[in-house]
């Protein structure tokens, strides 16, 4: 083979490597492969004295450089407490590799504010990533929101009100909040179940992370902890959604997603929902390539609508 010394190649022109070399095996590649860059502690606002942060998986491809992709915007649970965001990246890198730009939202916890902080901060990171697609190759038409536990209670809240002005302090008005698809992993979607189900030793009493979240008793307090819980808003105008939740959850009952299935369902809300068999709270069940599978079908029958 010939090469120029010093020639100015492009993927394009560079001749290919054909020399036989004996004993020598060959992968073969299409250059349209899908490769994961990870961009760290990306300051979306600052509120209650604190900047909050993007974790963001870009999908890249060698010889599609100009491809945009649809953005998820992920809430990692926490039981509303301070978030422990790196642990999630691998999980979502897998996401990533399905060509989402995937974006892992830091919101204020329960110890610095009470709800709605967390419902408005992940708005504002959704306006974020619609105002900077172009830099990271996300479309800003077709963002999904997507958390686990109480992210999925956050995803649920934020996602089935984005479409009206509850719960919003904008941090460019310019930008919408509204989105394609919602994602609720075995979420916390529902203040009011009551204790004394297996899994809900704790979750009405002040010092519960039910109560942190509000600040207030939830006992005490019912129609006020309703108007924090999802099915409160069936009624309201939002995209399809998709619940899943493991039947043997030790932490958050499978009752609270039943129960929010069931209102959306009655409501006419385009709902799935999965009972994932023998699942506990979170875990690999939740990434295995069939639910990795369910979660790219449904995000595309939304951006498809």
């Amino acid at each position: 083979m010939k090469i120029k010394v010093n020639a100015n190649y492009t993927y394009a022109t560079m001749p290919d490597y054909t020399d036989p070399v004996e004993g020598a095996k060959e992968l073969v590649v299409s250059g349209h492969e899908i490769s994961v860059a990870y961009i760290p502690d990306v300051v979306y606002d600052h509120k209650s004295g604190v900047d909050l942060h993007l974790h963001i998986l870009q999908p890249k491809i060698m010889l599609e450089e100009d491809r945009t992709f649809p953005c998820v915007i992920f809430i990692k649970g926490s039981a509303w407490m301070k978030q422990q965001l790196h642990p999630e990246i691998p999980q979502l890198a897998k996401l990533a590799q399905l060509g989402y730009v995937v974006a892992e939202v830091e919101y204020r916890h329960s110890g610095i504010a009470h709800h709605p902080a967390q419902i408005i901060d992940a708005k504002n990171a959704i306006r974020y990533m619609k105002k900077h697609a172009a830099y990271y190759h996300a479309d800003p038409e077709k963002v999904i929101i997507m958390g686990d536990s109480s992210g999925g209670h956050i995803s649920c809240m934020t996602g089935m009100t984005s479409n009206t002005t509850l719960f919003d302090e904008p941090n460019d008005a310019h930008y919408s909040c509204d989105v394609k698809g919602i994602i609720s992993l075995y979420g916390a979607v529902d203040l009011t179940l009551s204790d004394g189900f297996p899994s809900t030793e704790n979750h009405q009493l002040p010092d519960s992370p039910e109560g942190m979240l509000v600040g207030y008793n939830i006992r005490e307090n019912p129609e006020e902890a309703l108007r924090a819980s999802a099915r409160y808003y069936v009624h309201e105008d939002f995209a399809p959604v998709l619940l899943l939740h493991g039947s043997k959850d030790k932490t958050v009952f499978c009752q609270e997603s039943v129960d929010l299935y069931r209102a959306l369902k009655e409501a006419g809300k385009e709902v799935t929902f999965y009972i994932v068999r023998n699942a506990d709270h979170g875990g690999a069940a939740f990434w295995t390539n069939e639910a990795l599978a369910v979660y790219d079908q449904f995000i595309q029958d939304c951006l498809s609508r």
